[in-house]
């Protein structure tokens, strides 16, 4: 329901973390068809932020700021959130392909429970009034490195909530067709070879 979800962002400062990511980028999206007062995007992915900016500027808000950055790094994040106070985190930037991260163990624990560290403690420092979390339905009974890590960040927003005036909130993903990594793309070129 638009008018609902226009009502929720009227007025209201967004940040997307991972805005350039399949997730990401239909978030900041749908916030440019209800134009809130800002939308900061922010990834570390350079030409998906690139794409991003193209893909947006057909619908006119122009109210939208472009952020090239990573969550480990808690200066940047400092920046980004003291410079803008948003109102309200849309938290999307993960690892999320389960093999990789089974190989990157490290890696999926420094970006997505690190991360995620540093940008709620950020949150609560400025008094961000909502912080989402986007996890994943690989959260529930995880079996997967990935998963845990997803599972441990949902746990952080118990944690969070408990301890500050900042909402701490989450949703669970699953597979998310045509996103990046999604198997269809994948079963469609195996098709085209036959």
């Amino acid at each position: 329901d638009l008018t609902i979800a226009s009502d929720k962002v009227k007025d209201k400062i967004i940040l997307i973390t991972g805005a350039a990511g399949s997730i990401g980028s239909e978030l900041a999206k749908q916030m440019a068809i209800l134009k809130p007062k800002k939308i900061v995007c922010f990834d570390w992915w350079e030409n998906g932020i690139f794409n991003l900016k193209q893909k947006l500027k057909q619908y006119g808000f122009s109210e939208i700021k472009y952020i090239i950055g990573n969550i480990q790094d808690k200066i940047k994040l400092d920046q980004v959130v003291a410079g803008h106070r948003p109102d309200v985190i849309f938290h999307a930037a993960a690892y999320k392909h389960v093999p990789l991260m089974e190989e990157n163990i490290e890696e999926a624990v420094k970006n997505n429970i690190i991360g995620t560290e540093n940008l709620a403690e950020t949150a609560i420092k400025y008094k961000v009034k909502n912080f989402i979390l986007i996890s994943s339905d690989k959260a529930i009974n995880p079996s997967s490195v990935m998963g845990a890590t997803k599972r441990i960040t949902e746990k952080m927003m118990y944690i969070y909530a408990d301890k500050n005036s900042t909402k701490f909130t989450g949703v669970r993903f699953g597979n998310v067709l045509l996103s990046n990594g999604s198997v269809i793309p994948f079963f469609e070129e195996q098709i085209r070879k036959g």
